[in-house]
């Protein structure tokens, strides 16, 4: 039979300002910059102060030096007079006296190499193709390769393989030469195709020779294996050195490298500039934390709104209730926000302090003496949740004493000193060394790992392979 009966039931809620605390402990510092901006609009009980806005880019900050751009956060009436170009001249160079003016700087917009292979997606394909295509570009690894499986592609859209290969074939016409391919002889095979096109920049004998070693004798020459391939090809070993050759010379085995930025050449080879989050500075023997507050003495409560406010709050006010619950409502979400603002600059002070006194050997001597850490280490010592470390150091900067700029995930990254070993060993020796030479090496350092991880860690810093190396 059925009945009805009350029972009482704990559980645990995040409520609205706990969700908001967290969001805005996500937040980068540009970030946050652009949830402030839009605030302000939505919000009129949200006061920003006069003059704490960049002249340059309009960042808003009370520091002397603007932490995005660099331009000089000096009063607005001495530049008042100026015309535009000595305006920027002397926002920029108070600043930044060292460094060459470049107007292009905070204009240039970076256009990624995702971005630019869905352009020219765009123009060269439409419908259900044009969809494939820009899932093809978003399946690419960090060196252009495509290296998912085409079946599995195919369920995706419901279609046939063949239909995903000639997307895929498209794709691989597309700039930078090579990009797309699903191996390295492809992508060889692609550059030396379009290479061929131009009679001048390649023998037609050289072609017709490295071409087939490609298809016919991949293993042999891979294996660098020329004398054999010789006899197979009833050729000099000369030829097949000379086809070597233009392989280590003019072809690419990493396409997304080759990718640059349009009209990189007109504005210079600098990069866009990182807000960082937090700056460290070696101090004696200890590290200085310094989180970068650009909104604590910035951001306020409305003076209306603040005094209507308690006249609400002592029910004293002549106002109808919709006014009331207007004046309440965004009040409070002034409040909320400069309260979830402080605890992100509370939080990400401890975290990083604790990062900063751990890893203070990295900071003083570089890379090699970078400490394996977790952040369920560092949960665990601040007595906080793995997920609010998470959150505290998601898409957050901080500079070094060394002055470089880096992401906070870089003190998790456990294989860097390995890898800055490796390629230490790789750079300084005369000869080329294979993988199980570099094991040796490594070996002799005190470092023992595998074969097939000194070539994870050798393709992560884009070193050829040893066959390659030594052609």
């Amino acid at each position: 039979m059925q009945s009805i009966a009350l029972s009482q039931k704990q559980s645990q809620r995040a409520i609205p300002v706990q969700i908001q605390a967290n969001a805005i402990l996500n937040m980068s510092l540009i970030e946050l910059q652009q949830f402030i901006e839009t605030e302000a609009i939505e919000n009129p009980a949200l006061s920003i102060k006069e003059g704490s806005r960049c002249p340059i880019c309009g960042f808003v900050t009370d520091y002397k030096a603007c932490p995005v751009c660099g331009a000089s956060m000096k009063s607005a009436p001495e530049l008042e007079s100026c015309d535009e170009r000595d305006y920027l001249e002397r926002a920029f160079s108070a600043a930044n006296a060292d460094t060459a003016f470049d107007p292009f700087r905070t204009v240039a917009s970076s256009v990624s190499l995702c971005a630019y292979l869905k352009q020219q997606a765009g123009m060269a394909l439409s419908g259900r193709k044009l969809r494939i295509c820009e899932y093809l570009i978003d399946s690419l690894d960090d060196d252009g390769y495509f290296r998912e499986s085409l079946f599995e592609t195919a369920e995706e859209f419901a279609t046939a393989v063949p239909e995903i290969e000639e997307v895929l074939e498209a794709l691989q016409s597309f700039d930078p030469v090579g990009i797309g391919a699903r191996d390295l002889r492809e992508c060889l095979l692609i550059q030396l195709r379009f290479f061929s096109r131009f009679t001048d920049s390649i023998n037609l004998c050289t072609f017709a020779d490295t071409e087939r070693i490609l298809l016919d004798y991949w293993d042999d020459f891979s294996k660098l294996k020329f004398k054999s391939i010789a006899r197979q090809m009833a050729t000099s070993v000369g030829a097949v050195q000379e086809a070597a050759d233009f392989i280590k010379d003019r072809l690419n085995p990493y396409p997304a490298s080759a990718y640059s930025q349009p009209f990189s050449d007109l504005s210079g080879a600098q990069a866009a500039a990182v807000a960082p989050d937090v700056m460290l500075r070696l101090v004696d023997d200890s590290v200085k934390v310094d989180v970068l507050d650009t909104y604590g003495n910035l951001l306020g409560i409305d003076e209306t709104y603040d005094d209507l406010y308690g006249s609400v709050k002592r029910e004293d006010t002549h106002l109808n209730a919709d006014d009331c619950r207007h004046i309440r409502e965004y009040v409070e979400r002034v409040k909320v926000i400069l309260e979830s603002i402080a605890l992100r600059k509370k939080t990400l002070a401890r975290v990083a302090t604790y990062i900063a006194d751990y890893q203070k050997d990295f900071l003083a001597h570089g890379p090699s003496k970078l400490r394996p850490l977790r952040q369920k280490d560092v949960a665990q010592a601040l007595e906080v949740h793995e997920s609010t470390i998470c959150r505290a150091i998601a898409d957050k900067y901080c500079r070094l004493p060394s002055g470089e700029t880096v992401s906070f995930e870089i003190f998790f990254d456990a294989a860097m000193p390995i890898r800055t070993l490796i390629k230490e060993i790789i750079t300084t020796s005369i000869e080329p060394l294979s993988d199980n030479e570099i094991v040796n090496r490594l070996s002799e350092h005190g470092v023992e790992i595998a074969r097939r991880t000194v070539a994870k860690y050798r393709s992560q810093l884009r070193v050829l392979p040893y066959q390659l190396r030594a052609a």
